[in-house]
């Protein structure tokens, strides 16, 4: 999947690819691109691991269900999240639909928002959260840019 970025430097517009393995740069000027993605990122049991792995910046996964009200109320949080800072890749992942990501990580209770730092789980929390208290939890992780 691709998008188009503006870039911040000169105001080119870019198309970039969704990978998180590589940091893209302006084709015009060659700075390196800053972007949001306003809906976080749809994750499955399939392209889960890869995409942990190879990003180059923590990854906040939302362990989720529909039928789960807390998650329903988190979802605008996260969205919101996600546009207010640079630092962390924002992720989802649908409980049912993907039970072997939910078993691996032994996710008993939605919403369960883990935060992975070069691959490896860095911080849990349970239940649905404001921004402020988002923020507060993932400080040591949002760099100001």
């Amino acid at each position: 999947m691709s998008m188009i970025v503006k870039c911040l430097a000169c105001g080119a517009k870019n198309r970039i690819k969704d990978d998180p393995t590589i940091t893209p740069i302006c084709g015009k000027c060659k700075t390196p691109l800053l972007f949001q993605t306003a809906i976080p990122i749809h994750l499955t049991d399939i392209t889960f691991d890869n995409y942990i792995r190879k990003s180059h910046k923590p990854v906040l996964v939302d362990f989720w269900a529909g039928w789960c009200s807390p998650c329903r109320i988190l979802a605008p949080v996260l969205d919101a999240f996600a546009k207010t800072q640079n630092s962390i890749i924002v992720a989802k992942i649908d409980t049912e639909r993907n039970p072997l990501i939910t078993s691996k990580f032994q996710v008993f209770s939605i919403p369960t928002m883990i935060l992975f730092d070069k691959g490896e789980e860095a911080k849990r929390i349970t239940g649905a959260l404001s921004l402020q208290a988002l923020e507060y939890h993932f400080k040591q992780w949002i760099t100001v840019n």
